[in-house]
Order: C-alpha cells, then sequence, then structure tokens
C-alpha cells in the first residue's frame, strides 16, 4: 500500500505492506476553499452566545486586531473582520492589527500594524490586578482600544492543553516575565496536577478577557488543508466549543504502540522560506514518543529551525538523556526549556531520526540523528516490523488504545 506524508512545502511516498501498518493519520480534511469566505462571514453574522459582531462597534470605534499570523489564509480571514468593521462605519484608520512576539514584520501591507515586543515597556501598560493577586501588564494598542478581538489558531498545546484566541491575548500580549510564569507550568508532575493547572490557566484568561472588556472572540481550527471551521462568539462560548472542536478532530488513537513511528511536520502548501519553529518540533516529537515502542525509532520530518537558547544548549552538552531532569533544573524560566524538556524525554524512550534545519553537530549533542535527506527515512521504514504514521505531527495529540 502506499502512504503519504505531508511535512512542510512537501511530502514522502512510502510503499509498505498493509499488514506492517499499525495506524496512519494526516488530520481532518478542512472545507472546499470556495465556502471558506462565506463560513468566515456567517460566524461573524450569527456568533454563539452573542449578537452579530456588527451591532458591538459604532463608528469611530479604535479597534484591536490581535491576530495569529499562523491562521490559514490569514488575509482573507482579516479582510472579512475588516470588512464588517467598515460596515459598522469604522475606518480603517483607526484599526490597529497587532501580531504575537516574533510574527514577521509587514505581515499587513495596509493600515497600522505592530508585531508584540514583551520586553518594550513603553508598549505594555497596567490594566488591573487579578483576583489572585497578579498585576496584569498588556500591550498598550489593546488597553487603549474600546474593542479589542482576538482571532486565534486552535490548537491543542503541547503540554496537555489547548491554544486558543483566548491564549493568543493572554499571555500572548502580556509582559515576558508572564510568559514565563505560565511557561514554568511545563515544569512536568502528575496528569491531574497538570490538568489543574490547564484549568487554572484557562480561568486566569478568561478573567483577564473580562478585565480588558473583550467579550469577542474568534477561534480558527485548521484542517490537514485550509481551514475546517470557524468559532466566533462570546468568549466563553468560543473557548468551550473550541476545545471541543480541537479534541473531536485533532485526536487520533493506534491500536498498539509500532516498533516505528513516522511523523510530518507542517503542511505540504507551506512555503519552505519560512520554517516550523523548534516548539512545532518538539511537539511532533512528543507525539511520535506516545505512539512508540520503548526501544524503538521515531523519525520526524521537518524544515524546522530557530534560535537556541541555554536549555537546548545545556542539552547538548549531556553524554546521557537520562540526566536531563537534573541539567535541566534551574532553567525553567528560559524560553527554550519546554522544548529542550520534551526533546530529552523522548530521547531517553526510544531513538530519534530527524530532517530539520538544526546544525547536525548541536543535533547530535541533543541524541538526535539527523536526516541529510528525508528519503532516508524510507529505509528506516522498510526495516521496521510495524509502522505507525503521523502527518501534522505538531498539531496531533496522540493516544495507544488502552493504554488510559
Amino acid at each position: 500500500m502506499r502512504v503519504d506524508v505531508d511535512f512542510q512545502g512537501s511530502n514522502l511516498e512510502f510503499e509498505i505492506e498493509e499488514e506492517r501498518v499499525v495506524a496512519r493519520w494526516g488530520g481532518p480534511e478542512g472545507l472546499d476553499p470556495s465556502a471558506a469566505s462565506s463560513a468566515i462571514a456567517g460566524a461573524l453574522e450569527h456568533p454563539q452566545d452573542f449578537p452579530a459582531f456588527r451591532q458591538m462597534l459604532v463608528p469611530g470605534d479604535q479597534v484591536a486586531l490581535v491576530i495569529d499570523p499562523g491562521i490559514p489564509g490569514v488575509g482573507a480571514v482579516v479582510e472579512a473582520v475588516i470588512e464588517v468593521l467598515g460596515r459598522a462605519g469604522v475606518d480603517r484608520e483607526t484599526i490597529t492589527i497587532v501580531a504575537p512576539a516574533g510574527a514577521g514584520a509587514g505581515l499587513f501591507a495596509e493600515g497600522r500594524f505592530e508585531v508584540h515586543d514583551p520586553d518594550d515597556r513603553s508598549r505594555i501598560a497596567y490594566l488591573a490586578s487579578t483576583r489572585a493577586g497578579r498585576r496584569v501588564y498588556l500591550n498598550r494598542s489593546l488597553t487603549d482600544a474600546d474593542v479589542v478581538v482576538p482571532v486565534g489558531r486552535l490548537r491543542h498545546n503541547a503540554d496537555g492543553g489547548h491554544r486558543g484566541p483566548w491564549s493568543l491575548l493572554y499571555p500572548g500580549m502580556s509582559d515576558r516575565s508572564t510568559m514565563q510564569a505560565f511557561r514554568g507550568g511545563d515544569a512536568g508532575g502528575s496528569a491531574e496536577a497538570r490538568l489543574h493547572r490547564h484549568e487554572a490557566q484557562l480561568e486566569e484568561a478568561a478573567e483577564v478577557s473580562w478585565l480588558l472588556g473583550s467579550q469577542f472572540h474568534v477561534g480558527i481550527l485548521e484542517a490537514a488543508s485550509g481551514m475546517l471551521e470557524i468559532i466566533a462568539g462570546r468568549d466563553a462560548a468560543v473557548r468551550d466549543r473550541g476545545i471541543a472542536a480541537i479534541e473531536r478532530h485533532w485526536t487520533m488513537e493506534a491500536p498498539e504502540r509500532a516498533e516505528l513511528v513516522v511523523a510530518g511536520v507542517g503542511f505540504r502548501e507551506d512555503p519552505v522560506d519560512r520554517p516550523a519553529t523548534l516548539e512545532d518540533l518538539a511537539a511532533a516529537i512528543e507525539t511520535a514518543a506516545g505512539l512508540v515502542r520503548r526501544g524503538g525509532r521515531m523519525v520526524v520530518l521537518s524544515r524546522a529551525s530557530g534560535p537556541i537558547g541555554p536549555a537546548l544548549q545545556r542539552l547538548a552538552t549531556l553524554d546521557d538523556p537520562s540526566e536531563a531532569p537534573s541539567a535541566l533544573r534551574e532553567l525553567e524560566s528560559a524560553e527554550d526549556y519546554p522544548i529542550a524538556r520534551r526533546i530529552a524525554r523522548a530521547a531517553a524512550w526510544a531513538d530519534l531520526f530527524v530532517a530539520s534545519g538544526l546544525d547536525p553537530d548541536l543535533a547530535e549533542g541533543l541524541s538526535i540523528v539527523p536526516l541529510e535527506k528525508p528519503e532516508q527515512a524510507r529505509r528506516l521504514a522498510a526495516a521496521a516490523g510495524s509502522v505507525t504514521f503521523v502527518g501534522h505531527a505538531e498539531m496531533t495529540r496522540a493516544r495507544v488504545r488502552d493504554e488510559g
């Protein structure tokens, strides 16, 4: 049988006997591109638990649109929102588009555009304190606006939670220390402790949204190609329905663990000159580790690259991945700590082969066998007794039947 695994800007074909395939997954099918525009317009006109979007606007409003640039067809989504704003009497000159830290400057050619900088204190303002006593600081364009609308992707969070417009807003538009505090939740613990932490973070994000007065959210659920669902409306309704949609459409189940797992990162349509992030790579590695036998092999196909922080640098100096928990101690606040921790955990479970934009010497220091060409994965698959194939692994939550 033939199995295709998509990864950024490409795909790789495998010819394999059907009896050796444990599971295969490529993600859900998306909307027809011709239906995407009408779906966006319909979601804005008939939102969840909220009047039509246009009814919350008045001429002259200062509007901040917080946009995730990774949304499929992001330009069309932004234009659909701006069109509604225009019909309600809001001029483009009073609309500011704010993208999260790390987004490309000039992503949108027209209008006011800003990339959030969590370290620029002149562009961050105090909003209020939460019930728990945390002082909330947000991007000044948001605190100065009359209307704030976050438009974000709905996806699994690598540590068991969920991302959406709520997390794009907070902590995504907050200061560096708040972002680090939320990342500090990746320090491990029991499943029950992680669930409690994610619930607390969701509640805090909801409280900040209320303090800011941002009631209308837009969530975009991706498909294997394009968009699958647009959920707009009251923040709580978008959060609840969005999380349910993520679990329903982006969770795969395998009947058992395989000797080899082949995982792809990114979409076939993605431009290769904007490589996936190391966070995407680590999420895909974690997905593969959840499907492979202990001591087996994982192959991750990607073009991922990115800055190497102190946690990955420390990890690269170790001779034994089992030393990672103690070696990474006191680096929990480092931006790349969650990435280093996931890679170390996976490398201690099974052998890891990766095609990426990482320097080969660095990859080897991280207990990764670098692949010079993605096609080398075919040889590994040919030698394996059982194989699971996973496309878009960075977005997928995987489980094995009967493992709990």
